[in-house]
């Protein structure tokens, strides 16, 4: 099997960079003083996992994440996106093994724009800061989601809870 890693490598890192929850354990140094290195070692080892996994499987991979995630991270994400993730990278990972280009733009077109990353990070940023002002949920009147049109739906928001040792838990909020 003749696997192109540039493509391998920079599909896995654009993945990455949009999953939300991993994303808020970078920004919050979950890793230590070390996070940006284990980010770096957490592409090559997710990489070198797909490609030397044979037959792996979408909730393989996501036990592997999560196992990752909280060992060096300290992280524990409870709102499914392990496994969306993981489900993403295998499909992904299949277009690259089988040369299929089309299918692999296809697949990376439904990730969100740098401009749409920014944009979540910069309300979880404020939605984070409210929360330290007061427990409260702020919740967005419904008919105000629907006024964007024909976008993406919203995934459901996030919750990060801190606790005294230190662990981040993200969860689906109610």
């Amino acid at each position: 099997m003749n696997i192109n890693t540039e493509v391998l490598r920079n599909f896995t890192a654009r993945t990455l960079k949009s999953w939300s929850g991993y994303q808020l354990a970078l920004d919050n140094s979950c890793g230590g003083d070390e996070t940006k290195e284990k980010d770096k070692w957490f592409l090559d080892v997710l990489c070198e996992q797909m490609t030397i996994s044979r037959g792996l499987k979408a909730e393989e991979l996501e036990e592997w994440l999560t196992n990752v995630l909280y060992h060096d991270f300290d992280l524990i994400l409870e709102d499914d996106s392990s496994y969306q993730i993981a489900f993403f990278l295998l499909e992904g990972f299949g277009y690259i093994k089988n040369n299929n280009e089309q299918g692999l733009q296809q697949l990376m077109s439904k990730l969100p724009s740098d401009e749409e990353l920014a944009k979540v990070k910069r309300e979880s940023v404020r939605g984070a800061e409210n929360e330290d002002e007061d427990d409260e949920d702020m919740e967005i009147p419904e008919d105000e989601e629907e006024e964007e049109g024909p976008s993406e739906p919203r995934g459901p928001q996030r919750q990060v809870v801190v606790d005294d040792d230190g662990w981040t838990t993200i969860t689906k909020r109610q």
